[in-house]
């Protein structure tokens, strides 16, 4: 299409253009989680069909009764889906009629046909023909949106995409986000676009498929033909072009975006050394963080990588290794479990499945990231600060400060050099998660062993062991006496309220055992003891 040249301006910072950005992915990820929610809401009707194979055909005389949910490298729809059409493949290609929604995430998606409601598509290619026809709202993100003069939409179009052409007829509104929209159709609304300009929008990269893609111009471009029943709003670092031809029934509104040159990036050594103090100042925050809220941790993690390094890169490796397959792991048996419980119509249980699943990913991607990044070379350059200042464990805060900035001073350096930088940067990361991972280790295992003695104790003291507990039993060769007599200690004992001789009036508890010590005539812990009978 071409456009008459425009001035140029000057270019259009990040902050400016990043709600643009954002649609796509935006776009994309409401799609997604529409596909995700059909899908486990499906199951409850009990009567879905499900097709996958790498070619899928609905001739044109076959008629699907209820919704299809469809996986493909080839998806033809030549007949009729009663229902919605739930595909995902390479390309999809719809000549006969879905009468209910239509969502579907490809490579290609080619409409020729009916959708007899709403149309969701993420795609890199989506192409409305000449019959096709989109009962209500159009809602798309990808790279190319094309419709075709004597397309129809009944409703309102949002869009997020790296360029647009609509020459096709849309009786709703149209919001687009959009480095390039062309305007050659009729729209029975508004329109209001967020678009590049020539300045910004250079040469895109263009994805080879099965479906020819038209070349649209930067910026906002209404031909001759364009006809709007409402208002025209849009924003853009340059005016849009408008044929003379063009009937606009409101408003034009434009939003210049014109700002102040930014001031070049520094580049060069200057560019090193800044990012080189960057990296020093936020590792050396994070690190007086953790060595003033975070102490043992600290100096537990540098120990252990100094008393066994190479069990640590060991460690390292399973941790960050073992984290990326938890991710995967916890997203496929959530899906899974989530198409279960859809199974068993519980959709409401399905959908906070997923979503717990998604919460506990990002959880674990959001920890090994900080991680890497942040607790890795704290604890590395701590260690080798105190290796250098030949004090491996500083008991000053000020001392363990100076191995904590040293050691970070010679990563951060490291990091600087060319081609050796990357190899350090994963080495520490390696080292320093390992070390982490080791010390978190051995402290949940002195834990265990504690509680361990300290569950053995008081069972020995239950069970009279003078083994376990300290306490004094009668020999095996002790008997009782026949006739009545008084039950005491054995002779030679003290008795009870007397303290052991040489010993403090606490006995055994005041020298750190936990356990008390039971007289004989307690029992050994599985009952009490009678007294001998008298003799007859």
């Amino acid at each position: 299409m071409e456009t008459l040249p425009v001035p140029r301006t000057s270019p259009v910072p990040f902050h400016r253009r990043l709600p643009t950005l954002l649609t796509l992915p935006a776009l994309l990820l409401v799609l997604l989680v529409a596909l995700v929610g059909a899908l486990l809401t499906a199951p409850a009707a009990g009567a879905a069909e499900f097709r996958g194979e790498d070619r899928v055909v609905v001739a044109a005389d076959e008629v699907v009764d209820d919704d299809l949910y469809v996986t493909g490298e080839t998806v033809v729809v030549d007949g009729t889906v009663r229902g919605d059409l739930l595909v995902a493949g390479g390309s999809v290609t719809i000549n006969g009629t879905v009468e209910g929604d239509l969502m579907a995430a490809a490579q290609t998606v080619v409409i020729e046909g009916t959708v007899g409601d709403d149309a969701r598509v993420a795609s890199q290619v989506l192409l409305l023909g000449e019959q096709a026809r989109v009962t209500d709202d159009l809602i798309t993100a990808g790279y190319s949106l094309e419709t075709r003069p004597g397309a129809e939409i009944g409703g309102d179009v949002l869009l997020g995409a790296y360029q647009a052409l609509l020459a096709g007829a849309v009786d709703g509104d149209v919001t687009a986000g959009a480095a390039a929209l062309a305007l050659a159709g009729t729209i029975g609304g508004d329109v209001q676009a967020d678009v590049g300009s020539v300045d910004e929008v250079g040469a895109a990269w263009a994805p080879t498929t099965g479906v020819a893609v038209p070349q649209v111009d930067p910026g906002l471009t209404l031909t001759d033909a364009a006809r709007l029943g409402g208002d025209l709003s849009y924003r853009s670092g340059t005016e849009g072009e408008i044929a003379p031809g063009a009937e606009i029934a409101g408003e034009v509104v434009y939003e210049p975006v014109a700002v102040e040159e930014e001031a070049a990036a520094p580049t060069g050594a200057l560019a090193l050394l800044i990012a080189g103090l960057r990296l020093f100042v936020t590792l050396l925050l994070v690190g007086l963080l953790a060595l003033w809220l975070l102490p043992r941790t600290m100096t537990g993690a540098a120990g252990a990588l100094r008393a066994r390094p190479w069990l640590s890169l060991g460690w390292g490796a399973l941790a960050i290794a073992g984290t990326a397959v938890a991710v995967l792991a916890v997203l496929v048996v959530s899906i899974l479990l989530a198409i279960a419980l859809g199974w068993l119509t519980l959709a409401g249980l399905a959908a906070a499945v997923v979503a717990a699943g998604v919460v506990l990913d990002l959880v674990l991607v959001l920890g090994l990231v900080l991680a890497v990044a942040l607790l890795a070379p704290v604890v590395v350059g701590y260690t080798a600060g105190g290796l250098l200042l030949r004090d491996t464990a500083p008991q000053h805060f000020g001392k363990r400060v100076l191995a904590l900035a040293l050691g970070l001073l010679i990563y951060v350096l490291l990091r600087a050099v060319p081609f050796l930088g990357p190899v350090v940067a994963l080495l520490v990361a390696l080292f320093g998660v390992g070390a982490l991972v080791v010390w978190a280790w051995d402290a949940a295992r002195r834990n265990r062993a504690r509680r361990r003695a300290d569950r053995g104790g008081y069972a020995g003291a239950a069970s009279g062991d003078p083994q376990r507990t300290g306490s004094w039993q009668a020999g095996p060769g002790h008997t009782p006496q026949a006739g009545p007599q008084r039950l005491g200690p054995p002779s030679g004992q003290p008795t009870p309220g007397q303290p052991l001789q040489g010993h403090s009036p606490e006995g055994p508890r005041a020298e750190g055992s936990p356990q008390q010590t039971r007289p004989p005539w307690s029992g050994d812990g599985s009952g009490r003891q009678d007294p001998p009978e008298p003799p007859r």
